[in-house]
């Protein structure tokens, strides 16, 4: 990896990490679905979003199709 690409790398989880940190509340804590989404639509792959998050990336990405599949039934409705 370059300069750059480790630069930018660094940033954008600098830019996730400062979103989060914004949003977070004491007294309301985040489903860990919730979180999921919120990190996937920063950029951040499913990968690297397993790794923040302490779980499988089978984990991830359970979550996310199911998310898909209850956003399809709805709009079913």
């Amino acid at each position: 990896m370059n300069n750059n690409t480790t630069q930018d790398m660094l940033i954008r989880r600098m830019d996730v990490i400062i979103h989060l940190l914004l949003e977070a509340r004491v007294d309301n804590e985040m489903p860990i679905s919730s979180k999921i989404e919120r990190l996937l639509s920063f950029g951040l792959s499913k990968p690297e979003v397993a790794s923040i998050i302490g779980k499988p990336i089978n984990y991830v990405t359970a979550v996310t199709s199911g998310k898909k599949k209850q956003k399809i039934k709805d709009k079913g409705k």
